[in-house]
């Protein structure tokens, strides 16, 4: 009878146990049960009274008389890619076996049945079953099962989980076994289906030119490392979602001529692999590619392993020790991801070799990516209106190619891209909108805005690689001449987030209240890499000389010590730069005055909000704002009104109403 070779060696199991028990053993009992499952032959039938050594005798021939009839089939598949990963692995021909062992079990209901029905009957375990199977004592058996030797430290075989029936104590990753039943030729072969190579980079290194000298260290720790085989490599990238992780993961092993293998990420169904599955796969890769000077490995979502949970360091989880001396001797550089340092054990933390915070792309960077992401979506965006979207939309590159993938499927154009990152804004906020923000109706411009520094200047230098990121600023002047406008201009320019506090939002009527809310605001924007704007600065520093009560001196003692040891750009804007106090002087690098629109800046104003031409008396006014002219446009829009000479009144009504307005225009202190 011809029979696939896994029935072969569920025979060859069935023939061993049958010559090593007697006719009254439950072992008896069960056999011919198996036998009859497998091969669909008559067993002869066991007498109703004491069985005896004849029927015995009987069940064991037939027994023995099956098992030559071996064919090939998926086991003997099995069993081929078994012994390529034991001689891989520099497995003895025991470990091999139970290698197999343990496959033939996950993957064929036959020989899972017998191992089974033999474990319940109490009379063998699985040490001595795979005693039998092996052909090799037990007692080399189990110094083979143990923790620390090479089958379970490879990260083949898993310990410390129960098989699909709780009988068996070992088990196969999802990946390792739909890669057992794969026809290869090669352990190079088998290896590339287990760990099959990242997908080709959407990015380009210049897309993370924010990165500045943190990217190339990177690539040199990573060639360097690569190329003396030095063990213990570990690089963390960090940041928001979206914020391109991955994708510079990507770039960069792409860079030096590395190929990129992920680790973990789904099984062969594209399920979500357990934490245990995943440190599996990432022993094996360590282990498998780990004489490769070609390699680099990709671990996503580093808090899922080293998270500070505690959960995952239970009884049966290997220790804390165990996982600092992997990360310490690892042959093959692994590049970590997560979203969040506060989730991962500060203990895995110090064992990075280098870290880099992941930032949105600045402005330039943006607008340069929506042009290859239209290129290539073809989402019907003119050209004119990309460097606007990527000035209004600060999204990571990956939510804006999902935009421009709905907008093409629904041959939406421009509205439907802003409307899909809209909505993917107001998710990132927990499904609620955004508290109100700061706003222009127009793009910064520099013709409008009236300061006594070079703003140009200071952007170009802050935008370059080598840029210091510890530098202040404290902008002051009237109301609406663009100070916050500015700040996020310069934010998007060097590419940093914005965080931005008013003093409603930091001032407590508890006593150390203000003060904790100064601390958490600074750290908040330290652990997000992002540019910390102050409003109404003079309210969190005003002159101590003045203050009535002790906690208006803590709260700018507070604020002045942040400000000292603050790493990033942070803005202070004031409307009374008066009321500062005087310590404030030397904690700012920059301070610059913001003023009112100079006659020959009023045109353009005009021209910038009004469709209209401007009239003659628009020269004629003073202590007018950028602000103020786009508040009567918001007016008029509202009442519907075009006609100059109505814009003209309501912006003299602005100008006259402001508090001194007999005062000259000018930049005196």
């Amino acid at each position: 009878m011809e029979m696939s070779h896994e029935q072969h060696l569920a025979l060859e199991l069935i023939a061993r146990l049958a010559s090593r028990f007697g006719p009254t053993s439950r072992i008896a009992k069960e056999l011919p049960g198996w036998l009859e499952y497998l091969t669909e032959v008559d067993c002869p039938e066991r007498p109703r009274t004491r069985p005896g050594t004849i029927w015995w005798e009987k069940v064991r021939e037939l027994a023995r008389n099956l098992v030559p009839g071996a064919g090939g089939g998926e086991g003997e598949v099995v069993q081929r890619n078994a012994t390529l990963l034991g001689d891989h692995f520099g497995l003895s021909p025991v470990e091999t076996s139970m290698l197999t062992f343990v496959a033939l079990y996950k993957l064929f209901d036959g020989f899972e049945h017998v191992v089974d029905g033999a474990l319940e009957t109490k009379e063998v375990t699985v040490p001595l079953l795979l005693s039998w199977f092996c052909l090799a004592p037990e007692p080399e058996i189990r110094a083979a099962m143990r923790f620390t030797g090479r089958l379970a430290s490879s990260g083949l075989v898993q310990r410390g989980r129960s098989g699909r029936n709780h009988r068996m104590p070992f088990d196969l990753s999802e990946r390792l076994t739909f890669a057992l039943l794969a026809e290869v030729d090669s352990i190079a072969e088998l290896i590339a289906l287990m760990f099959p190579s990242a997908a080709a980079p959407e990015a380009e290194w210049q897309d993370f030119e924010g990165l500045g000298h943190d990217a190339d260290l990177m690539r040199d720790l990573l060639f360097r490392a690569l190329d003396s085989r030095k063990s213990g490599i570990n690089i963390l990238l960090y940041g928001p979602p979206g914020t391109g992780k991955t994708e510079f993961a990507k770039v960069l092993a792409a860079e030096i001529g590395a190929v990129l293998r992920s680790v973990g990420e789904t099984d062969d169904e594209g399920g979500a692999p357990s934490r245990h599955e995943r440190l599996a796969e990432l022993r094996m890769a360590s282990r498998m590619l780990g004489q490769r000077s070609d390699t680099v490995l990709l671990f996503d979502e580093m808090e899922d392993l080293f998270g500070t949970g505690g959960a995952f360091f239970s009884r049966e989880s290997p220790s804390k020790v165990h996982f600092n001396r992997m990360l310490e001797t690892n042959p093959i550089p692994v590049i970590w991801t997560t979203n969040s340092v506060d989730a991962c054990d500060s203990a895995f933390l110090r064992r990075m070799s280098y870290s880099a915070l992941m930032r949105p792309p600045s402005g330039r960077v943006r607008s340069r990516i929506w042009q290859r992401l239209e290129a290539r979506h073809a989402a019907g965006l003119p050209e004119a209106v990309l460097p606007a979207l990527a000035e209004r939309h600060n999204q990571a590159p990956a939510l804006v190619s999902d935009a421009m993938r709905v907008a093409r499927l629904c041959d939406g154009g421009q509205a439907v891209v802003s409307q899909v990152l809209d909505a993917a804004a107001r998710l990132a906020k927990g499904g609620v909108d955004s508290p109100p923000q700061h706003h222009a109706e127009i793009p910064w411009r520099h013709d409008l805005a009236r300061t006594d520094a070079d703003l140009g200047r200071v952007e170009a230098r802050m935008a370059a690689l080598d840029a210091t990121r510890r530098v202040s600023f404290c902008l002051e002047g009237p109301a609406g001449t663009g100070k916050s406008a500015w700040a996020r201009h310069l934010a998007r320019v060097i590419g940093m987030p914005v965080m931005e506090k008013r003093a409603s939002d930091l001032l407590s009527k508890w006593v150390g209240g203000s003060e904790q809310n100064i601390a958490r605001a600074f750290s908040e924007a330290r652990a997000d890499g992002a540019m910390l704007i102050f409003d109404e600065a003079d309210s969190l520093l005003a002159d101590r000389r003045g203050a009535e009560r002790s906690w208006e001196v803590s709260q700018v003692n507070e604020m002045l010590t942040w400000m000292e040891s603050h790493p990033l750009p942070f803005v202070c804007t004031t409307n009374f730069a008066e009321n500062l106090d005087p310590a404030t002087q030397r904690r700012f690098t920059f301070r610059i005055r913001f003023d009112f629109l100079s006659s020959d800046q009023l045109p353009l104003a005009w021209a910038a909000h009004f469709l209209c031409p401007p009239p003659a008396g628009l020269s004629a006014l003073e202590r007018l704002a950028l602000g103020d002219f786009a508040n009567v446009a918001r007016r008029m829009l509202a009442l519907g009104e075009a006609e100059p000479q109505e814009i003209l009144r309501e912006l003299t009504r602005e100008a006259t109403s402001k508090v001194g307005a007999g005062r000259p225009i000018g930049f005196g202190r």
